[in-house]
């Protein structure tokens, strides 16, 4: 247990400098771009965000599962997913090239090929995830924090350098994400050699590894949809400006979200490790439940907080620009949106272990197409808040979804009278929160909160 607790806080932190850059940057875009440039970085992300996935053919979810495996070597699997995804990284970045100047493809108006640097950091950035996946089956914890430390603190130097100093704007951001993206694949370039050989290429193996992988890639896409989808949805009807907002807020609401990613790179490979312990039961229930109640903890933080965090100055900075204040009101939606996400993720053992992926696409596919529903009703008539809510919604039905399902594949339950007493606890504190303007009666509940969590997460941990 202290052990998968130590990494997951390595990995936690490793993943916020490597895939949470863009939490980092939200002061410097905030504060240095203007609400329409920053929205053009967001489109961007969102971009980013879609075709990382495509990229990656879902191979990255084949190499946890294939890389213990008895009937093929680690030098096997390892090579075989490395090689091949050169080539077909190379050649869709290449294809990406070809037609980027198609009037569909420049729906981005700037000044500038933005497809060149989209296509360069995709193939950066798919070579480094995989390699980064590898660091994890190999529990080389520190490493991965090095590269994610040499990545936070080359992407800041170079933002700043290229938009303060050299006042490039939205161009800027673009050069500093390419610089930062091919130096993080440098960092890794020795991780690589030694997995390069050729003799250990098996196309049966890539083919069993694709195969097993492939419905994640249309999972990963819908995942990445529901979080996503929204912008262009409040493109659509508000314009780019309002993108920058929403995109302020929620990635201040998904902040919880890096504390679930950084769960789950130890969550997967730790219980595929142990899928046949005798207390495989026990422990999984232990670890949910704790995780459970730290996620919810850290939602609840942001609701009770988040006006006074974004007001907070660092060297005369705001840690959000005055410009995107208005965002604030869709933060508790998103992160108790992020919440079910996380009892997702707790759910997700028996997808692997039962072999029950193709359902992945199903899950998401579903949230998916609510969300879409949703934004379209609430948006002309909510604004920002409308995608906010539809995002909660979403979430909130994936999870049902998957926990109807493990009702028959593998019953992972975590509610007992603790959490549920818990769950109640924290529904009355965040009453007293939005019906109460007394601040120092809301910080007396949050701090007796704060003393109930930390009570039991130390009974559960010890029992």
């Amino acid at each position: 247990m202290n052990r998968f607790i130590n990494l997951s806080l390595i990995y936690g932190v490793g993943f916020l400098f490597i895939r949470g850059i863009s939490f980092l940057l939200l002061p410097v875009y905030t504060n240095l771009l203007s609400t329409f440039d920053a929205g053009i970085m967001f489109i961007f992300y969102t971009i980013l965000a879609f075709l990382n996935p495509l990229y990656a053919l879902g191979l990255d979810s084949a190499l946890f599962k294939f890389y213990n495996s008895r009937s093929h070597s680690k030098e096997s699997v390892v090579a075989s997913s490395l090689v091949f995804l050169f080539a077909t990284s190379f050649f869709l970045s290449i294809a990406l090239l070809l037609i980027s100047q198609t009037p569909l493809i420049n729906f981005i108006d700037v000044p500038y090929n933005w497809i060149l640097y989209l296509s360069t950091i995709l193939f950066c950035d798919s070579i480094s995830a995989r390699l980064l996946v590898i660091l994890r089956l190999q529990e080389k914890a520190w490493y991965y924090l090095l590269v994610g430390l040499i990545n936070i603190l080359s992407s800041i130097f170079f933002n700043i350098l290229f938009i303060r100093y050299y006042g490039l704007s939205s161009l800027g951001a673009v050069y500093a994400l390419t610089l930062t993206s091919a130096l993080q694949l440098i960092v890794l370039i020795p991780s690589i050699i030694k997995f390069i050989n050729f003799s250990k290429i098996n196309l049966l193996v890539y083919k069993k590894m694709f195969v097993f992988g492939l419905p994640f890639l249309p999972a990963t896409i819908l995942f990445i949809s529901i979080g996503m989808v929204d912008r262009f949805f409040i493109e659509s009807y508000l314009g780019l400006k309002s993108v920058g907002i929403y995109s302020a807020g929620y990635k201040l609401g998904s902040i919880i979200s890096i504390v679930i990613i950084a769960f789950n790179l130890n969550w997967q490979p730790y219980y595929l490790k142990i899928k046949d312990n005798k207390n495989f039961s026990k422990n999984i229930k232990k670890i949910s439940q704790i995780f459970f109640i730290i996620i919810t903890f850290t939602a609840s933080f942001m609701c009770f907080f988040v006006n006074d965090l974004v007001s907070i100055k660092f060297f005369g900075v705001y840690i959000v620009g005055e410009n995107f204040w208005e965002s604030m009101i869709i933060v508790p939606w998103i992160t108790f949106g992020y919440v079910f996400y996380g009892l997702y993720v707790l759910q997700a053992p028996s997808l692997y272990i039962k072999n029950k992926q193709n359902w992945t696409p199903v899950f998401w596919g579903a949230g998916t197409v609510l969300n879409i529903i949703l934004n379209i009703i609430l948006i002309p008539r909510l604004d920002i808040l409308g995608s906010a809510i539809a995002t909660f919604i979403s979430y909130l039905f994936i999870f049902v979804l998957i926990k109807i399902k493990n009702k028959q594949w593998m019953p992972l339950p975590i509610l007992d009278f603790r959490i549920a007493f818990y769950v109640i606890f924290t529904i009355v504190a965040l009453l007293f929160r939005y019906y109460n303007y007394n601040s120092l009666l809301i910080s007396s509940i949050f701090i007796i909160y704060t003393i109930f969590t930390i009570c039991l997460v130390r009974n559960i941990k010890e029992n």
